[in-house]
């Protein structure tokens, strides 16, 4: 692991794309840790909050094919740059909102650029390991992880300093404009990649084990970002900075994961990787929803960032090597069924916590991670 990283961290093309993955989180990170001020400034219960987190999945889900067209007619270097200037300028909207429904549209704006941002730099991710001939798609992650980090961590110190959300956002908006352009010159002369336009597609039969585990970790992965500082905050009264440590907690043990992920790999295999990955993230969410304790949470979220953290890496890898399956249709398929399960994911877990209480709805996602360990049981990865 210590040498993949030394080669990645000088290796200016390679660094460029891996900080941009940094700088999507950082800023995604700092909205989620501060995300229980939101639902208690619009006074929101958590089936109306769910109702509103809905706007983000959207945003993306309708991007995905204009993301895709995109992708074909601007180069990929000045795609990143262009998506993330815009991904910065739309962070802070939401936190303007005055109502459940324009908290949902400000959601909706951020997704839009999320989906660009999101399918640009894997390509480039992709293009560099092409032209390069290397591998770093996987460390790429590793940064998107420890960004959302360090920006659930700073944010809730900021919070704690009593910095409204607004100027918070915004300057932290702000700082990563300027990164992205120090690194303007590195990323307009990466290569470009030749994508085919596809960012969403169905599954066959041959992809749906595959496409449910995707679906299943990835409603997972998505309570984690939106509850899990409003479970902590308001469900077991932790302060803002504690809060803010279950998505930190999750975001630093998938960092880990997916930095040592190759290795592990290669030592225990694919399937199961993705069998024990799942059993933990089960086992996590259970130990959060059944002992009351701030201090077991956090630890809970980490187990579950430890055990979710090479899944989905490992689905796409498998969806790629799929007998009878082109393999960008086959990573597109993987990630509509993610993009759909963390779609469905917020109403779901705010309507079960609407009537039962989000220890229920975080409940609800243990066994929906388990169910995913039974199928990969049954499926090849």
């Amino acid at each position: 692991m210590i040498r993949t990283l030394k080669a990645f961290a000088f290796h200016l093309p390679s660094l460029s794309v891996g900080l941009t993955f940094m700088t999507l989180s950082i800023l995604f990170g700092s909205w989620l840790a501060r995300l229980p001020e939101v639902q208690a400034a619009l006074a929101l219960s958590e089936g109306q909050l769910g109702v509103a987190l809905l706007g983000l999945p959207l945003g993306a889900l309708f991007m995905m094919p204009f993301s895709g067209w995109l992708m074909k007619r601007i180069h990929t270097g000045r795609a990143m740059i262009l998506s993330t200037l815009l991904f910065c300028a739309s962070l802070p909207v939401p936190a303007f909102a005055q109502s459940q429904w324009s908290l949902m549209a400000g959601l909706f704006i951020v997704g839009l650029f999320n989906s660009f941002m999101n399918i640009s730099m894997n390509a480039a991710a992709a293009a560099v390991e092409q032209q390069y001939r290397t591998t770093i798609m996987s460390a790429c992650h590793g940064m998107f992880s420890l960004g959302a980090m360090i920006g659930a961590g700073s944010a809730g110190l900021i919070a704690a300093a009593g910095v409204p959300l607004q100027s918070h956002l915004i300057a932290v908006a702000l700082l990563m404009v300027g990164l992205q352009l120090l690194l303007r010159p590195v990323i307009f002369a990466l290569p470009n990649s030749e994508s085919d336009g596809s960012s969403f597609a169905l599954p066959s039969k041959a992809l749906l084990g595959l496409a449910f585990i995707g679906f299943c970790i990835m409603i997972g992965e998505g309570a984690i970002a939106d509850w899990s500082a409003i479970y902590l905050r308001n469900i077991l009264q932790a302060n803002p900075f504690v809060a803010s440590l279950g998505y930190a907690g999750f975001s630093l043990a998938m960092a880990l994961g997916r930095f040592a992920g190759d290795g592990v790999r290669m030592r225990f295999g694919a399937g199961r990787l993705v069998v024990v990955g799942s059993l933990l993230g089960a086992g996590g969410l259970a130990a959060v929803t059944l002992i009351p304790s701030a201090a077991t949470a956090v630890l809970g979220f980490i187990l579950v960032g430890l055990g979710f953290s090479t899944v989905v890496p490992l689905l796409f890898s498998a969806a790629a090597k799929t007998p009878g399956v082109a393999p960008g249709t086959g990573i597109a398929a993987v990630a509509s069924a993610g993009v759909v399960g963390f779609l469905i994911g917020p109403p779901l877990i705010g309507g079960i916590a609407e009537h039962f209480g989000l220890s229920a709805g975080l409940g609800v996602v243990a066994v929906l991670a388990l169910a995913a360990a039974l199928v990969a049981r049954r499926v090849r990865v």
